[in-house]
C-alpha cells in the first residue's frame, strides 16, 4: 500500500505512541531518575496518551480507510490500524497511565516501573497489528512482564506459577494453531482439516488467556498475589478478545459471517459472566472481588463478540471500553486503600468510609459504572449488548441480564464490607494524593463523558462492526435491525 498524505501523520502518530515508553523505560532501566521514575513513567504515558488520541483524531476526521501496512500473511498485516484501533489505542494508554499515576511509591522502584512501560509499549504495539506471527510474538512479550511482576512480589510465586503455567498453554496453542491455519487457510474454499483444526487451537488459547471457565481460576490467583497494576494491566486491555477479532472474524467461513469457534466461545463466555458475578457474592477479601468482577466482565465481551449484528458487535466493543476504565478505577482505589490500611476483608464490616471518604465515593461510583449506571458508558454498553442478545438467543440476553444483576449486588456489598460498620474517631485519616486524585477523576470524567455524549464512539465503533461483518457501511443505520445504536447515540446516553 503506497502511502498517502492522510496515512503518514497516521503512522508518525503510531511510531510515537509505542516508542515513548519505550524510551523511557530505557532511560530508566540505564540508571536515570533512580530517585522518582514515576516522574518519566507518566510523562511517556501522556505522550503515549496524546498520541493515541491523535490517530483517533487523524482517523475520525480522514476518509476512515483501513491503514494496512506490510505483506499480507493469513488476513493480515503488521500495521493495521482501523476503527477499532483508533479507540482501543488511546484506551490502552489512559489506563497504563492511571496507573502509574496511582501506583504506592513503594511498588514504583526502576525495575518495576520498567516493566510497567515495557508491557504498556508491547500492548499498544500488539493493537496495531492483524499480523498473525507477530500476533505471537506479541502475546509471548505481553505475558513475560506479568510474570517477572508477579514473581518478583513477596507472596507472589503460586500466583506466578500459575500464570505461567496457563500462559505457557495459551502461547503453545496459539503457535501451533497459527502456524496451521497459515498452512491450510480455512477461509478459502479449498481449505481443509488441518486449518480447520488450527482454528479450534487458536479458540482454545483464547478461552485460556480470557480465565473462561474451566480456566478461569488464574484471574482471583493473579489478582491476590500480584500487585494491583500487574493484575491490572494482564486482564483490562483484552489482549485475547483483540486477537479474536482478528483472526475470526473477516475471513471465517469462507469470508462470510462469524466463525464457529467464536460462536462456542461465546456460550462459554455467557456462563463464566454469570458464573464470574455469583463468584464474588461470596469473595472474602477486596481483591477476590475485584478479580472475580474482572473475570465476569472480560466474558461479557467475549460474548458479545460472535453477534452477528452490528448493534451486538457495538455493544461488546463499548462495554470492552466502559468496564476496563471502570474496573481499572476500582482496582485503583483498592490498591490506595490497601497502601493505607493493609489487605481489606469482607467477611466484616471494616467502617473505612470515616478514614477515606473520597476514596468511597470513587469505589461506590466506579463499582456503578461497571454495570450500567445512568448516565456512563456501561449503560449504553449494557443496553446495546442485551439488546442485541434479545434479537439473537433469548438464554443469552437473560443470561447477561443475570450477570450484570449479580454484579451489582457484588459492588453493593463490597462497598458496605469496606466502608460500612462502626468507624473509630480517633484513628487516622487518609487524604487522597492529587496524582491519586487526577487520575481517578479523569478515568471517571471519560466513562461519563462518554456516557452523557456517545455519538462519536458508538458511530464509530457500529461503522468497525459492520465492517467486520462484511456489511455494506453506507447502508446500515438505516434497516430496522439497526436503529438500536443511533438511538443512543443523540449525546443523552439513553
Amino acid at each position: 500500500m503506497t502511502l498517502d498524505g492522510h496515512d503518514i501523520p497516521l503512522l508518525a502518530a503510531l511510531t510515537a505512541a509505542i516508542v515513548a515508553p519505550l524510551a523511557a523505560a530505557l532511560h530508566i532501566g540505564r540508571g536515570g531518575a533512580p530517585a522518582d521514575p514515576r516522574q518519566p513513567a507518566i510523562l511517556s504515558l501522556v505522550v503515549a496518551l496524546v498520541a493515541s488520541l491523535t490517530i483517533t483524531r487523524f482517523w475520525m476526521s480522514g476518509p476512515e480507510v483501513t491503514l494496512e501496512l506490510g505483506q499480507r500473511l493469513g488476513g493480515g498485516y503488521l500495521v493495521h490500524v482501523d476503527g477499532l484501533t483508533a479507540v482501543l489505542l488511546p484506551f490502552v494508554a489512559l489506563v497504563e497511565l492511571a496507573i502509574v499515576m496511582v501506583a504506592p511509591k513503594r511498588f514504583l522502584d526502576g525495575p518495576a516501573t520498567v516493566r510497567i512501560l515495557l508491557g504498556a509499549a508491547t500492548r499498544l504495539a500488539l493493537f496495531a497489528t492483524s499480523h498473525p506471527l507477530v500476533l505471537i510474538v506479541a502475546w509471548v512479550a505481553t505475558a513475560l512482564p506479568i510474570w517477572s511482576s508477579t514473581r518478583a512480589t513477596p507472596g507472589g510465586q503460586v500466583a506466578a506459577r500459575v500464570y505461567a503455567i496457563i500462559m505457557t498453554m495459551a502461547v503453545a496453542s496459539m503457535t501451533v494453531g497459527t502456524l496451521m491455519m497459515i498452512a491450510d487457510p480455512p477461509w478459502e474454499a479449498g481449505g481443509g482439516a488441518v486449518g480447520a483444526s488450527g482454528g479450534w487451537l487458536v479458540a482454545l488459547a483464547v478461552l485460556v488467556r480470557k480465565g473462561i471457565v474451566p480456566f478461569h481460576s488464574w484471574y482471583p490467583a493473579l489478582f491476590r498475589g500480584a500487585p494491583m497494576s500487574t493484575a491490572l494491566a494482564a486482564t483490562v486491555p483484552q489482549i485475547a478478545s483483540y486477537t479474536a477479532v482478528r483472526l475470526f472474524f473477516g475471513h471465517a467461513d469462507h469470508g462470510d459471517g462469524v466463525g464457529a469457534e467464536l460462536i462456542v466461545l461465546s456460550q462459554l463466555a455467557l456462563l463464566t459472566a454469570t458464573y464470574g458475578a455469583a463468584l464474588a457474592l461470596v469473595q472474602r477479601d477486596l481483591r477476590g472481588l475485584i478479580g472475580t468482577l474482572a473475570m465476569s466482565q472480560s466474558a461479557l465481551v467475549l460474548a458479545g463478540l460472535a453477534g452477528k449484528l452490528p448493534m451486538e458487535l457495538n455493544g461488546a466493543f463499548c462495554t470492552w471500553i466502559s468496564s476496563g476504565l471502570a474496573l481499572t478505577g476500582l482496582g485503583l482505589v483498592g490498591w490506595a486503600l490497601e497502601s493505607r490500611a493493609g489487605p481489606l476483608s469482607l467477611e466484616t464490616p471494616q467502617g473505612r468510609f470515616a478514614d477515606a471518604p473520597l476514596l468511597a465515593a470513587f469505589f461506590l461510583l466506579f463499582g456503578l459504572s461497571a454495570i450500567g449506571l445512568p448516565g456512563t458508558l456501561s449503560f449504553v454498553a449494557d443496553d446495546l449488548l442485551v439488546s442485541g442478545s434479545l434479537d439473537e438467543q433469548l438464554h443469552a440476553g437473560l443470561l447477561v441480564i443475570a450477570a450484570t444483576v449479580l454484579s451489582a449486588i457484588a459492588v453493593m456489598r463490597g462497598w458496605l464490607m469496606v466502608f460500612g460498620g462502626p468507624t473509630n474517631v480517633d484513628g487516622p485519616r487518609h487524604h487522597v494524593l492529587p496524582r491519586e486524585r487526577i487520575a481517578l477523576t479523569a478515568l471517571f470524567a471519560t466513562i461519563v463523558l462518554l456516557g452523557l455524549w456517545p455519538a462519536p464512539l458508538v458511530r464509530e465503533l457500529e461503522r468497525a462492526g459492520s465492517e467486520l461483518l462484511g456489511m455494506p457501511v453506507e447502508s446500515h443505520g438505516r434497516g430496522a435491525e439497526a436503529t438500536g445504536p443511533a438511538d443512543h447515540a443523540d449525546g443523552s446516553g439513553s
